[in-house]
């Protein structure tokens, strides 16, 4: 599980998904209390060599040999038994979350983050109304009233819009190739919906497409009526469409063509023709 809490407040809107991670971490915790066990085998083969050893040291062979390892032998299975059953469950539950995750779930997790995302940008508008314009520390200072604890409170900010965009990215990491996850982070789709990057001023683009955020970008976003959190890889997909121009609806004929070849025509007659004579001399 994530230490980010952004990520653990998201898929704590999936009940399935938290009674999964819960059930989870208390079977590794008793697989880690349990510790290494002995096989059946072994546990029995040492009250045989501890006995032995005893003999050699002076001591007389246990009367009740079989009883001391048919009760080793018993308690290493039952010992055993429990460090199988625990790495059987331990997997399965792994395997169930990753499905929990894959499916509608991760659905819900986005759909629960974007609302934070939105209730955090509401957050953000009043220390950013305090700024009175100022761009940076020192323009905050200069500015004075207000701004200098608005700039301070804007920075300490900045940890909780990595915390929810880093959040965004793992949910949906596992929902599509995390090669063209990071492709279409760094075409500012990841941060807004319908945003037309040309008209983005540098400084604002140059975060958007990296993920490395200021309190400039923070206060520019938290004006922007389309911030986002998809909620699903396609959703995200849909935002890169290469415009390719106006189809032509023209009909075109591509069946075979066949070229008539014309037939030669009838040699013209110059007079001078003279039919032969056929008969016999």
């Amino acid at each position: 599980m994530s230490n980010n809490p952004e990520f653990r407040a998201a898929w704590s809107a999936v009940p399935d998904v938290i009674h999964a991670e819960t059930q989870l971490r208390k079977l590794e915790e008793r697989r880690r209390a349990l510790g290494d066990v002995l096989s059946p085998d072994l546990a029995r083969r040492k009250v045989f060599n501890d006995a032995t050893a005893a003999v050699c040291a002076g001591a007389e062979f246990p009367d009740d040999i079989g009883a001391r390892a048919a009760d080793a032998y018993r308690n290493a299975l039952e010992a055993e038994s429990e460090a199988l059953g625990l790495r059987e469950g331990v997997g399965s539950l792994r395997a169930h979350l990753e499905y929990l995750r894959g499916t509608d779930g991760a659905e819900a997790a986005l759909e629960a983050l974007g609302k934070r995302l939105a209730e955090f940008l509401a957050e953000v508008k009043k220390p950013a109304a305090d700024l009175n314009g100022a761009r940076s520390a020192e323009e905050a200072i200069h500015v004075g009233g207000k701004a200098p604890a608005a700039w301070k409170t804007l920075t300490e900010m900045l940890g909780t819009l990595r915390n929810i965009r880093e959040a965004q990215f793992d949910i949906l990491r596992p929902l599509g190739d995390g090669h063209r996850l990071q492709e279409l982070r760094s075409k500012g789709h990841f941060e807004a919906a319908g945003i037309a990057l040309d008209g983005v001023p540098a400084d604002i683009l140059r975060s958007m497409t990296s993920g490395h955020y200021d309190v400039q970008y923070l206060v520019y976003i938290a004006a922007l009526p389309n911030v986002w959190v998809p909620t699903s890889f396609d959703e995200l997909e849909a935002e890169d469409v290469v415009d390719c121009g106006v189809p032509d609806d023209s009909v075109i004929d591509y069946s075979p063509r066949v070229d008539r070849i014309p037939e030669p025509s009838a040699p013209k007659r110059t007079g001078a023709e003279r039919a032969p004579d056929l008969t016999l001399k």
